[in-house]
C-alpha cells in the first residue's frame, strides 16, 4: 500500500492516488507492506533507490545507516503487537532527502496509526520532510516511553503479588501462581530486550541525521534532535533499571517455589518420622515367635497400641521442643 502526503494550504494532507501526485506537490511516501509495482513508482518517482525486505533486515551497521545518491538510508527497529499482548519486533526503513520522506515498513506500529492526527494539530512543525522524520521519532519515543511505564506498572504487580499476598490466606484465597508469574515476567523481559534494541537504534540513528542531514535542519529542528536524545537516554537509563527488577524478581519467584517444595519435602519427611516408630513397635509383635510373654497377655494388645501411640507423640514433642516443626 502507498500513500502520499503532501501540503494543502496550512494543512499536511493525504493526497489522493489518482491522478498521481506530482513530486513537487509530495512531502512523504509512506509505502505500508509495499509490491514492486508501489516500489517501481517511488522509485521513477523520486529517483531513489526503495531498499528491500532482506536489505532491511540486516544487522550490521553500515547496512542500516547509509548515504544513496542524495538520500539518508536510516532503519531503526521498533515494538508492535503490545496491545495484542504478542509484542514482536519490526524493522523501518526512512529514506530521507531536504525535500521528500519515504518510510518503508512491513507493520504497522501505533506511531503510523495515530500519526495523522500528530500532523493535522500540528501543521507548523512538519513543513518540511525532515520535519516530518523529526516528529515521527518523537511518536516513536514516545510510544517506548508508554511501553516502559506499562512493564513498570505490571512489575509493581508482579512484586505486590510475591512479597505480600498469600501471606496468611483465607478460606476463599488462593495462593499466587508462581509459575504463572515465571511466565509474565518472561514476557516483560522479552519485550524489553526488543525495546532496549530499539531505543539502541534510535540512538545510533540521531547523531547520523545529525550530521548528514546538517543543511536540512532549519527551524529548530536541530534543538528537537537534541531533545529526542537526551529523551532516549534517560529512557535507557530507566529501561536497565526495569531490566534489574524483572531479574530480582524472578529470583525471589525461584526462591519462593524453592521454598514451598522444600516445605512439601519436609512434611513428608516429618510423616515419615513420626510413622517409623509405630511401624517398628507394629512389626515386632507382629512375630510369631512362641516365646512372646505378650502374646498370652490379657493386656497385650492395648499395650502394643499405647506404645506405637507413644513412639509416635515422643518425636512429635521432640521435634516441637528444637522448633523443627
Amino acid at each position: 500500500m502507498i500513500r502520499y502526503w503532501g501540503r494543502r494550504g496550512e494543512q499536511i494532507v493525504q493526497l489522493p492516488l489518482e491522478p498521481a501526485p506530482l513530486a513537487a506537490d509530495i512531502l512523504w511516501i509512506d509505502l505500508e507492506t509495499p509490491t514492486a509495482d508501489d516500489e517501481r513508482a517511488v522509485e521513477s518517482l523520486l529517483g531513489l533507490q526503495v531498499p528491500t525486505r532482506q536489505e532491511m533486515s540486516e544487522i550490521e551497521e553500515s547496512a542500516r545507516l547509509y548515504r544513496d545518491g542524495g538520500a539518508l538510508v536510516m532503519t531503526v527497529v521498533v515494538v508492535t503487537g503490545v496491545a495484542d499482548k504478542r509484542p514482536t519486533r519490526a524493522d523501518i526503513t526512512f529514506l530521507l532527502t531536504s525535500d521528500h520522506l519515504v518510510t518503508v515498513r512491513y507493520s504497522d506500529p501505533m506511531p503510523f496509526r495515530t500519526f495523522a492526527s500528530r500532523l493535522a494539530r500540528h501543521p507548523d512543525d512538519n513543513r518540511t520532510a525532515p520535519a516530518i522524520l523529526l516528529s515521527l521519532l518523537e511518536s516513536f519515543v514516545e510510544r517506548i516511553a508508554d511501553v516502559l511505564e506499562i512493564v513498570a506498572t505490571d512489575l509493581h504487580g508482579c512484586s505486590t503479588t510475591i512479597f505480600y499476598e498469600g501471606d496468611d490466606p483465607g478460606p476463599d484465597q488462593e495462593r499466587p501462581d508462581l509459575r504463572a508469574l515465571i511466565r509474565q515476567l518472561g514476557r516483560r523481559n522479552r519485550l524489553l530486550a526488543i525495546l532496549r534494541e530499539s531505543l539502541l537504534s534510535l540512538g545510533r540513528l540521531l547523531p547520523f541525521l545529525r550530521q548528514g542531514a546538517d543543511g536540512w535542519l532549519k527551524g529548530g529542528l536541530s534543538s528537537r534532535i537534541k531533545a529526542v536524545a537526551r529523551d532516549l537516554a534517560s529512557l535507557g537509563a530507566f529501561e536497565s533499571q526495569l531490566e534489574q527488577e524483572i531479574g530480582f524478581l524472578h529470583e525471589a519467584t525461584l526462591g519462593l517455589i524453592n521454598l514451598e517444595q522444600n516445605a512439601i519435602i519436609k512434611v513428608f519427611s516429618v510423616a515419615a518420622v513420626l510413622f517409623l516408630p509405630p511401624t517398628l513397635v507394629g512389626t515386632i509383635y507382629g512375630m510369631n515367635f512362641a516365646a512372646m510373654p505378650e502374646l498370652q497377655w490379657k493386656y497385650g494388645y492395648p499395650f502394643a497400641l499405647a506404645t506405637m501411640v507413644l513412639s509416635a507423640i515422643v518425636p512429635y514433642w521432640w521435634f516441637k521442643r528444637r522448633r523443627w516443626l
